[in-house]
Order: C-alpha cells, then structure tokens, then sequence
C-alpha cells in the first residue's frame, strides 16, 4: 500500500511573493528555538498530556473482536456531535469513499444534530431491527447525542429490540455510562487524556471504523509511520512543525483565515474535521485564524472570487492525490480539446491553475501531496494535524486541548430544557429589533 505524503510551502517564501513572503532567516530562527518547543511536547506527553499519540499503542484485538459481532447487522447508527463525529466521519469517507458506504453493508448513518427533520428522516429509512448503535459522548452529558439516544432507544424498546445487542456505548461518564451500566451495553471508554477532536484514533473512531471495510491496523501504522518527523527538532524535516510555524508567521501577517481545499470529494469532511481542530484549539484569547472549508474545484466557482479579489487576509492549503482510485476517460466526436483526456487530468489542471493563480495575486499557499488516499495517507494526515496544532498552542502561548468560550452556551441551553432559565431570557430570544413578513 503506497503511503507517501509530501508538504510543499514554495508558496509561502520570499522568493516567490516579495517582500509578503517569508525569508529564511525566519525560519533559521524558529528553528534554533524548535528544540524547546519539542523539548515542552515531549514533556507534555510524558506528563500524560497527549492522549492522542498513547492510543497509537493501543491493543486492538477488543475492535477486532467487535468486528467479528459487526457481521449480524445491516447498518451502523453513529450518534454523536462534534468531536465524537466529525474524525470518524473524516477517516469513513476519506477511506471508503462518500458513496461506498451506501452500497456496502453495513451501511452507514450519522445523527450528528438535534435538527428533528434530519433524525426522523433516518428513522424513516433504517431498519432498526438490523442495526448497531453507537452513541459516542466523551462526558456522557452531551445534550444533542442524548436527546438523539433517547429517541432511538425508545423506538428499539417499542420494538421489544435487545439493547444490549443492539447498543455500544462510548463514553467515560454522565448519564450516558450510568444507562449503560443498568442496560449492560457494549462499552468502550473514552481515555481521559483524550479530547473530542483529538480522538480520531481511539476508542471513538477506531471502533467504528472496525465494523466498516478499513483497515484499523493500517491506519494507525500510518499514523506512527509519521510520529518521528512530527517531533522532529529540526523544522525543515518536521512538516508539523513547518506548517504550525509557516501559519503562525503568516498570521502575524494579517493572514486571520485559514482555508482548506481538498482537490478530492473524498476529503471534503476531513476540512470539517480540521475546522473544528484548528478553530476551538487556537481560538482563545484573541488568537486564532478562521478556517474556511472549501473542496477544488467546485469551490473556485464560488468562492475564489473572493480569494482573489476581496481581503487580503488568507493563507490556503491544498490537498492533492496522485492517484485516485478510479478514473474516467472523456470521448467526445466533435472535436473538443477535452477529449482523449482523464476527469483526473481536468481536475489537476485546475488545481494548477487556482495555486498559480494565488501565487500571481500573492496569496500564500501550501500543498499536501498524498501518492494515494489510503489507510496509511489518512492516519499521516490525521496525526500531523494533531501534532501541527498541539505546536501551535506552543507558539501561541495558549492550551490548545480546552475550549473554556462554548461551556457558557451550553450551560444557558441547560437551563432553557430545565426551564430555570426561560422567563429570564424570554425577551432575549423573542428579541426586540425585528422585521418580519406575513
């Protein structure tokens, strides 16, 4: 299984955009200080602070196991928000593509919101009878995975369906593993030292990913194939470090938007992994860049407009593969100059053509290489990441693993669902200042 992966920042440097470029020198210095920020990593983890590499070690066996059990069920019910979703999601689609799941058994479905049109829409359409749940919350609190749970576990009941073969549960606290110790579900702890979206390769994804047709072992390997450069003291080997640097550098720059664009349908849900990476780590005490998810090259025809020609305050990443997994040719009788080609070739060609694009309009950009999209490319992509942003809290000065600003929202839902808080924010939410039509 081919498994390279390759970072270019050409598109970032001095030589190619001026005096808005980066020089060496910067580097040079970042790089006489990087052997203090690994030294701190290091540290961290020893500390048991870096959950997200531990996992890489664990005994997988326990998947193996649930995958042999997987075999009595149709479809897959993943419930859960946030963290507890959007890796997992990533590394499915990422790996088995956006339709395969569909036409694979099980099939796979995501109850990822409280938006009831959506629930009852899978609930209309999925067997339940021939279905394996999973509820994913970290604290076990989480108010949209229970609300969703409870729904479900009500129809199952209806259905005289045993929970107990029915449900796996993982979590490491709240209601949720108080119901699962009374219901007796299969369980799968949530390690403590292991964030929501740092949690891709634990227990949250990997078991999961188990029931599906990816290769759990080959992830992971792919994934500690690429821990060394990652803590690398040396930034022109570290591409962790050299992205988390290049991004910092740029955003002291101005550049406050971070766009991700995949030139790969299959990567349009990593960029909404990222998203959530990249904004609730770094976004704290007045830093942070926003990111944006766009997938080439649909996106050049909405968006790259506004690249081009609106605020200067953007540095790109592409995705790229080499190979994609299936190709199609063009044929066409008339004499058109798309004929004789591959689909593959048309949409490399606009990805050349919207990086050199950024570069004449000197818009920073970097590009991941990836020989393939496989179990190996995704777990190199996933942990770089992880260790790119867990660097960045480094450069930034901040913790990059709480997310302190979202627990005030949470708590005022609470309060609205127990009604201790409705009378008081009653003119709040019917507001003051509104137009509306009849």
């Amino acid at each position: 299984m081919n498994g390279e992966l390759s970072f270019k920042y050409d598109n970032v440097m001095e030589e190619t955009l001026g005096n808005l470029g980066i020089n060496n020198g910067e580097l040079e210095s970042f790089n006489n200080e990087s052997s203090k920020i690994i030294e701190n990593l290091k540290e961290k983890e020893l500390n048991g602070e870096f959950g997200f590499l531990d996992v890489l070690n664990d005994n997988l066996d326990k998947y193996y196991e649930l995958n042999e059990y997987s075999k009595n069920f149709e479809n897959i019910l993943i419930i859960g928000i946030g963290g507890s979703n959007l890796g997992l999601r990533a590394a499915e689609t990422g790996i088995l593509g956006n339709f395969t799941s569909r036409y694979e058994i099980p099939r796979i479905y995501y109850m990822d919101n409280s938006d009831p049109e959506k629930t009852h829409d899978i609930l209309s359409n999925i067997d339940l009878e021939k279905t394996l749940v999973f509820v994913i919350s970290k604290s076990g609190n989480t108010v949209e995975t229970l609300a969703n749970f409870f729904i479900v576990r009500n129809l199952m009941k209806k259905k005289n369906i045993d929970l107990e073969k029915h449900v796996v549960s993982i979590t490491s606290g709240g209601e949720l593993e108080k119901i699962t110790k009374k219901e007796n579900y299969i369980h799968f702890e949530v390690p403590e030292n292991v964030g929501g979206r740092f949690s891709v390769l634990s227990s949250v994804g990997i078991a999961p990913l188990s029931c599906t047709s990816v290769d759990i072992k080959k992830l992971i390997d792919g994934a500690k194939s690429i821990e060394k450069s990652c803590k690398c003291e040396d930034i022109f080997k570290n591409p962790a470090l050299m992205n988390a640097v290049i991004h910092k550098l740029m955003y002291n720059r101005g550049k406050t938007v971070s766009v991700m664009m995949p030139y790969i349908e299959r990567l349009r849900s990593f960029g909404m992994w990222y998203g959530q990476l990249w904004a609730e780590s770094l976004g704290k005490n007045g830093f942070g860049q926003t990111p944006v998810i766009a997938v080439g090259a649909t996106s050049q025809h909405s968006q790259l407009q506004l690249y081009m020609d609106g605020p200067d305050d953007k540095i790109a990443t592409f995705l790229k593969v080499n190979k994609y997994r299936n190709d199609l040719k063009i044929e066409y009788e008339y004499g058109h100059h798309l004929s004789g080609h591959n689909l593959s070739e048309v949409i490399t060609s606009e990805l050349v053509g919207t990086e050199n694009s950024m570069k004449h309009n000197n818009i920073p950009n970097v590009k991941i290489t990836l020989s393939e999209l496989n179990e190996i490319t995704m777990g190199k992509l996933f942990l770089m990441y992880e260790m790119q942003t867990a660097i960045s809290g480094e450069l930034y000065g901040i913790n990059a693993f709480d997310q302190p600003a979202v627990e005030y929202g949470k708590k005022i839902a609470h309060e609205c669902l127990t009604g201790s808080k409705v009378d008081s924010e009653k003119k709040y939410i019917n507001g003051k200042y509104i137009i509306t039509s009849k």
